[in-house]
């Protein structure tokens, strides 16, 4: 889903997906943010470490493991990613208050307040990061901003993007500054081999003394001597064994599955059935506007006023489930999208939610106004 691009907590994730809604509603392109490919990518919450595996928490919800030795990274539930890396966590990376500056934490627990900059609709407003109140020296540019930070010793690590109007770009990588004066130490963008999109976390590995770097579409291990030693880019797609989704990292850059991705947001159960449908799909579908490989379905399922071609109909199952799935994210996406679908089985079903009582009254009001499409 996207709210905003730096997203919220999951719990919070969960709660604001009640509201989701109106937003998929909106009969605007121009009136939200534009959905990015990288939206449907894990974006890094958190980071935890443990001898032979490194625990990743995605923002959306989703917990993995990756194997230090195969790098193979695999998707595991709540219970098992807390059986794998039990509690206490080091502190949270962030914290977005309801106002006032944002706070950025170290893995030890120093923080950081942060003012973000904004550059883009004519505006020109530099960051300001402060210490203990004090004014931090940065070295980083006028419009560059901070999105996570870590401290190793003397040295401060910035993790960096750059606000705009539609979200945030990529900026100057991760750079290395001294932490007493302003002095930059190192500068580690793609061209060092860090994987493309602004940084969402930094964190120091206990165990190999190094440095893990999440940024929107990947994950990096730097050394001290600031060389990127591995970088791995995230990839969704059909398993060849499970037929499911299954998110992995992989050494070059892959656009995912455009429906492998659609039916994990989907929730869906039966991925037989779902496999045999995205098989039915007619290739002239591949290529919409700028969009290839099908991407633009997902583009249409996350923007609010664009409708599906009738080709996609045989989804029609899969989002009326979705629609009455317990997991408050799924059901809000699928209630989202059946509106979207010009087939009788999805209007006959919107017709039978408006009658249920059990429903928030924004949401009846939605599938009321939907109808009259």
């Amino acid at each position: 889903m996207i709210l905003n691009r730096r997203k919220p907590t999951p719990s919070l994730l969960r709660l604001l997906s009640l509201v989701m809604i109106l937003a998929l509603a909106t009969e605007t392109w121009g009136g939200r943010i534009e959905f990015e490919e990288s939206d449907t990518l894990p974006q890094v919450d958190n980071l935890l470490f443990g001898a032979s595996q490194i625990g990743i928490v995605s923002q959306d919800g989703r917990w993995f493991a990756l194997d230090r030795q195969t790098h193979q990274v695999h998707q595991v539930d709540a219970a098992q990613f807390a059986q794998r890396f039990p509690k206490p966590w080091p502190p949270q990376p962030y914290e977005i208050p309801q106002s006032g500056p944002r706070i950025l934490r170290s893995s030890t627990g120093q923080e950081f307040q942060l003012t973000p900059a904004y550059c883009s609709e004519g505006a020109h407003i530099g960051h300001t990061l402060r210490e203990h109140q004090r004014p931090f020296p940065s070295v980083l540019k006028h419009c560059t901003s901070v999105a996570a930070l870590e401290i190793l010793g003397a040295q401060v690590w910035l993790g960096t993007m750059q606000p705009y109007e539609g979200g945030e770009a990529e900026a100057e990588g991760v750079v290395v500054q001294a932490r007493e004066k302003k002095q930059k130490l190192a500068t580690i963008t793609t061209k060092s081999g860090l994987t493309p999109g602004p940084v969402r976390m930094l964190r120091e590995d206990p165990v190999t003394k190094t440095v893990w770097v999440a940024t929107a579409q990947g994950l990096n291990q730097i050394d001290l001597q600031f060389r990127v030693r591995w970088a791995g880019y995230w990839y969704e797609d059909f398993g060849a064994a499970s037929g499911r989704s299954e998110t992995s990292l992989i050494a070059t850059k892959k656009r995912s599955n455009a429906f492998a991705v659609l039916g994990r947001e989907l929730g869906v159960q039966d991925w037989h059935a779902y496999r045999e449908v995205v098989r039915s799909i007619p290739s002239a579908l591949e290529r919409w506007g700028d969009f290839t490989d099908f991407q633009g379905i997902l583009y249409q399922a996350h923007m609010g006023g664009l409708d599906f071609p009738q080709d996609l109909n045989g989804l029609v199952p899969f989002v009326m489930q979705a629609a009455q799935s317990e997991d408050p994210t799924v059901h809000v996406f699928g209630l989202g999208n059946v509106c979207k679908l010009n087939d009788v089985r999805a209007r006959a079903f919107l017709n039978t939610l408006a009658t249920n009582t059990s429903l928030a009254s924004y949401e009846r009001d939605w599938i009321r106004n939907c109808l009259k499409r």
